[in-house]
């Protein structure tokens, strides 16, 4: 009464590939200088990369630099002294549009799947974040910006 089937085969998917983190070059925001050792740029590369990006977003305010611009207004950054120099808005108003600024901005990065486990402290112009930031392979790490001062 039913057909039969023989040796039915599914058809695997093929792992898609991940995009590529690339390689980047330590830098030393106290010093602000690139490290060098034995005359050389060190180079970092995997989440190192990936960690040294999101301090390089993070430090940058976005649309105060030329050299970020771009005509479809997606620009590097994070708009971060508006909200926390010289106003007096709510604490759960700032801290809400500080994480989904600090999100929209870091997950333009390939490897980020998302960020979560939020903790903010305010003072005065000083900023301690701290997040975990989840990456498309299915690593993750903890990001701590301590002092973060804008201004």
């Amino acid at each position: 009464m039913f057909p039969q089937v023989v040796n039915l085969k599914m058809k695997e998917e093929e792992p898609k590939d991940l995009p590529r983190i690339g390689k980047s070059f330590l830098f030393d925001f106290d010093k602000g200088d690139f490290v060098i050792r034995d005359g050389r740029l060190v180079e970092i590369s995997d989440i190192d990369a990936v960690k040294g990006w999101i301090d390089k977003v993070l430090r940058t305010e976005k649309y105060k630099y030329k050299i970020y611009e771009r005509k479809d207004k997606n620009e590097y950054g994070v708009i971060v002294e508006d909200l926390i120099i010289g106003k007096n808005l709510p604490k759960d108003f700032i801290e809400a549009e500080l994480k989904r600024e600090i999100s929209q901005s870091l997950m333009k990065h390939p490897m980020i799947k998302s960020i979560s486990n939020w903790k903010i402290e305010k003072k005065t112009s000083y900023l301690n974040l701290s997040f975990k930031v989840n990456l498309i392979d299915g690593e993750s790490f903890n990001k701590e910006v301590k002092s973060y001062a804008r201004g």
